[in-house]
């Protein structure tokens, strides 16, 4: 890792790998120190420390994901860095099956966990596991191919930072919408993701 990495740059890196390193079948050493270096090359360029000061100013418009890094398989993870709008919500939307790791750089985010079912008719229903208050520096792990969440910045004043880590590469998943007989519709979608490109 760079020695001019801004110090907070340095800071969720290593947060990021230790947390890697734990997961329940841990990607391996080699690649979660690919992911660290490409993120932090990133990090220099896209100047994190400035980036961090997002709270301080306007809500972001248009799209608020930034791709840092991209990948293709379990053993090569794919980094997002998301800025919030003030008050911005999630639609309720899976991850297509990947796991995933949540790190809070700023600010702060609520997180509904849920799992998605059936009911007695057959009917796509999500069942409501936990809500999470993430400040800076708390993380949420999570994965399965019934694992669904939504999101949303608790400030309506502040804009927030998060850094999202996932077990391949998230170009596609489904956002849920309730249904007009009930029970809820899964709508496929496409990763909207601003692609972060070589200096």
């Amino acid at each position: 890792m760079s020695s001019t990495l801004p110090a907070c740059a340095a800071a969720w890196l290593a947060d990021v790998r230790t947390r890697l390193a734990a997961l329940p079948p841990s990607p391996p050493p080699t690649a979660i120190a690919r992911l660290a270096d490409g993120l932090a090359a990133h990090a220099l360029r896209l100047d994190l420390a400035a980036t961090r000061t997002l709270g301080g100013g306007p809500a972001p418009r248009g799209r608020y994901h930034r791709r840092l890094l991209t990948a293709g398989d379990e053993a090569s993870p794919s980094a997002l860095l998301i800025s919030w709008p003030r008050a911005h919500r999630t639609p309720l939307h899976d991850h297509a099956g990947l796991w995933g790791i949540e790190l809070v750089l700023d600010g702060a985010l609520e997180v509904e966990e849920y799992r998605i079912g059936e009911d007695e008719n057959g009917r796509t229903t999500p069942v409501l596991q936990r809500r999470l208050v993430l400040g800076a520096g708390d993380a949420a792990v999570f994965g399965g191919a019934d694992y669904a969440h939504r999101c949303r910045n608790l400030s309506a004043t502040h804009a927030a930072l998060s850094l999202h880590v996932y077990g391949g590469t998230l170009d596609h998943h489904h956002a849920y919408e309730a249904g007009a007989r009930g029970g809820y519709v899964a709508r496929p979608r496409r990763a909207r993701i601003d692609a972060v490109t070589a200096a």
